[in-house]
């Protein structure tokens, strides 16, 4: 099979294709003679890609339709159709989601249209369905999400295989794994193809490398000199990062003399530079500024490059602005793994004759073990590592300085913050307003693995004692943004983020000993009680916040009760700000309050979203 030109495996098997974006899946099955009759999507800029493809890469003979699957009429649909294909976005079901603090699954809106697809499938009725999505998808809800779909496939009468399938594996230099489910009638397992490249291949064939996709792309217009990173705060260090290699390589544990970064601070991608000589990560539909994969000329990659990484021919049309068409090419199924799939499913289930090695329902991908080795590897890597850091120069002298950053809604003149260094021990004082009653004694200790990157002591050790003094709600705020504001200005690294880590993952890079009150104030223990690392990202009765401001606030007003809290910058969350938190329960993402520069946003989702949706008891750590 050759993937590259158009043949006729699929000739005469009429497919109706959902979800379609901008065509991935479609351009699979297409080039390999599928008679695609009808593609729909909700985006209208995915549709406009579709039509400008008509009669070239794809079929002149398809309809291409801008729907919501939930409001089509199932009679409008073609008549006679023998395969479905699809893949309901997957947002709810990806990491991305679980970083906001749990991916939501089926209790989102999105993560129901699963639902409308096997609608669609009962309707038709076809002889088999295909259905992709990110493997994150078999672990939402503890698994019950993945119960649910499966049982709802098989209610209509169809046999459900699935694997997960990585396209590195299939002729793209990306590592991209994705869940591919085949609905069937078959009497035994529909079988998956066999990978064509790397250890699992037959002839065992390399994969292909970045490099060697890109080699032979020509006529390529576009401007490299203006994808140059050159501006921003972060943008300084991409020339510096060893190609295949991120933000990890100013870390300590990767034995950077001067760190810049907390191991774990970030995001994988992020700072992420692509090797040449192997594949990347996967593709970001929507990337930030500094999100990976970079080029390995520090600069980021070309539209038509990206088109190469997930294994769009040249002559495939995008159209939009480049974030359009970026965000088009990153949520699209490689047309590559498309072509291989449609060319299983016509041997199988339309008894075609190919010649196509697949696998055995017991083939065991390696994959994960390869990732396992990498791991361990990384595990060895950390070990190995010594440092000698050098005693640097102390960067405060005895003195003030500004605390940059206001509270909210607070308009008195920003107070300046006393700090005295003494070998290894740190003193801030913090004055919140004109009060002089003590509020708070807070003793941190910050690991002398990262103590070395602050400029302000002379032993790679941090004893940070901070005495605080105010009345109100603020001096919480202004403590917190004090110590960031200290981080950044004593220390290589950018916030106090980035000795911490992100909530779900946290990997802390200091303890914080001791948080002595000489205050009742509610606000005041809830800061003492959000302090404690083992109190943060795990679940409350609401009860409980609501008894720690006494008798003004009854469960009935905790809502009121968490916008306080996230006005003064608390990430405290529950249902109503995350669709995957249960009722009746709250946490508090972090030990501090986040600082200006983080953005935070409040908002109650649409009660019509969650009505009569199931939590599963043993997903909550419920203190």
């Amino acid at each position: 099979m050759n993937e590259h030109q158009r043949i006729d495996l699929g000739k005469g098997i009429r497919v109706v294709s959902f979800f379609t974006g901008a065509g991935g899946l479609d351009l699979g099955f297409d080039l390999a003679g599928y008679d695609v009759v009808y593609a729909t999507d909700i985006d209208g800029m995915c549709c406009n890609t579709l039509k400008a493809n008509l009669g070239g890469m794809l079929s002149a003979h398809t309809q291409v339709e801008q729907a919501d699957i939930r409001k089509i009429d199932l009679h409008d649909l073609p008549e006679n159709i023998d395969l479905v294909i699809g893949g309901p976005p997957c947002q709810s079901f990806s990491a991305s989601g679980r970083r906001a603090g749990g991916a939501s699954g089926r209790l989102d809106e999105r993560g129901t249209l699963f639902e409308a697809y096997c609608r669609v499938i009962d309707h038709l009725q076809p002889k088999a369905f295909l259905f992709e999505n990110v493997r994150g998808i078999l672990g939402t809800n503890k698994g019950e999400d993945w119960k649910a779909i499966i049982s709802a496939f098989r209610n209509i009468g169809y046999k459900v295989s699935y694997r997960i399938l990585d396209a590195l594996d299939y002729g793209i230099p990306q590592q991209r794994e994705r869940m591919i489910m085949v609905g069937h009638k078959l009497e035994g397992e529909f079988l998956f193809p066999r990978p064509l490249y790397g250890p699992d291949s037959i002839d065992q064939q390399l994969h292909l490398t970045t490099e060697e996709a890109l080699s032979t792309l020509s006529d390529d217009v576009e401007d490299k000199n203006k994808l140059m990173l050159t501006d921003g705060k972060y943008a300084h260090l991409l020339p510096l990062v060893p190609p295949g290699e991120n933000y990890l390589h100013f870390t300590a544990k990767r034995g950077h003399p001067s760190p810049v970064f907390a191991y774990r601070s970030r995001f994988s991608d992020f700072l992420y530079k692509a090797n040449p000589s192997g594949s990347i990560k996967t593709l970001i539909a929507s990337p930030g500024k500094y999100t990976g994969p970079f080029h390995w000329e520090n600069r980021c990659f070309t539209v038509r490059e990206y088109m190469r990484l997930q294994g769009f021919p040249d002559s495939y049309h995008f159209t939009g602005e480049r974030a359009d068409k970026i965000k088009q090419i990153g949520n699209s199924v490689s047309p590559k793994l498309a072509f291989y799939l449609a060319g299983a499913i016509a041997k199988q289930i339309f008894g075609r004759k190919i010649d196509m090695a697949l696998m055995p329902a017991d083939f065991s991908l390696s994959f994960d073990k390869r990732k396992g080795n990498k791991a361990a590897k990384t595990r060895d890597l950390h070990q190995s590592v010594t440092r000698n850091p050098q005693k640097m120069k102390s960067f405060f002298a005895i003195g003030c300085y500004d605390a940059h950053v206001q509270p909210t809604d607070y308009s008195k003149e920003l107070p300046n913050v006393s700090t005295t260094v003494n070998g290894d021990n740190v003193y801030l004082t913090v004055r919140a307003d004109n009060s002089s009653q003590k509020f708070a004694k807070i003793t941190m200790e910050i690991f002398a693995s990262e103590a070395a990157a602050f400029s302000c002591i002379e032993v790679p050790t941090v004893n940070l004692e901070i005495t605080a003094y105010g009345v109100a709600g603020h001096t919480v705020q202004t403590v917190w943004n004090a110590v960031d504001d200290w981080v950044i200005r004593s220390s290589n690294f950018h916030s106090l983020f980035e000795l911490y880590g992100h909530f779900t993952e946290p990997h802390p890079m200091f303890r914080i000993r001791d948080f002595s009150l000489y205050t009742d104030m509610p606000i005041a223990k809830f800061a003492k009680h959000a302090a404690m690392f083992e109190n943060c990202s795990n679940y409350f009765p609401r009860e409980h916040l609501t008894d720690l401001f006494g008798m003004d606030f009854g469960t009935e007003n905790f809502i009121e009760l968490v916008k306080m809290l996230r006005h003064y910058r608390y990430d405290i969350r529950c249902h109503e700000t995350n669709i995957a938190i249960p009722p009746n329960i709250y946490m508090v993402s972090y030990p501090f309050t986040l600082p200006f520069g983080k953005q935070m946003n409040f908002s109650i989702k649409p009660q019509r979203l969650v009505e009569n949706r199931q939590y599963p008891q043993q997903q909550m750590r419920l203190i």
